[in-house]
């Protein structure tokens, strides 16, 4: 397997799991989903809508090599219009995975932060960085849904059937 394949895979079960949870949350009540826990980065809603941003931004920096300024929550208010933003982004790095080798998966890359600093490390680190920054999230999702009555069940990778 290329290390293509394998983030196309990472990627492809990320996205996944997100709609699973986000399937889960479909099924609260309007104050459930809002609920703010007190921690961490608020509701299920608060969650979801970080998810989207993060791999968002970290796309949209990869391709330009600059980071951008961010979606904004006001844009986003509704589990619908998160699950519209989440298609989009889906397919736009589904784009984006398909057009590296395992070399450029391997090189060092630069981005310019918002600060104007510049940052070089292997595009395999930002790469694996989005699937665990997914991986923490979704488990508070979890936790979170869990506690509501909707147990979105064994989120693992070894449950996963896709590609």
């Amino acid at each position: 397997m290329t290390q293509q394949e394998q983030f196309k895979t990472l990627y492809a079960y990320n996205w996944h799991t997100t709609r699973h949870l986000m399937d889960c949350a479909s099924k609260l009540n309007d104050d459930a989903y809002h609920a703010n826990p007190g921690y961490g980065h608020g509701s299920i809603h608060d969650l979801l809508f970080h998810l989207l941003r993060a791999n968002r931004g970290w796309r949209v920096a990869l391709e330009t090599g600059r980071q951008q300024a961010g979606i904004q929550p006001n844009d986003y208010t509704t589990l619908q219009s998160i699950k519209a933003g989440v298609d989009s982004e889906q397919a736009a790095w589904d784009l984006y995975l398909e057009t590296l080798d395992d070399e450029q998966i391997t090189a060092d890359i630069t981005l310019i932060n918002w600060r104007g600093d510049p940052w070089t490390m292997p595009l395999w680190r930002v790469l694996q960085h989005l699937i665990l920054h997914g991986m923490q999230h979704h488990t508070e999702l979890a936790q979170l849904l869990t506690a509501e009555g909707q147990s979105p069940g064994d989120i693992d990778l070894l449950f996963y059937r896709g590609q």
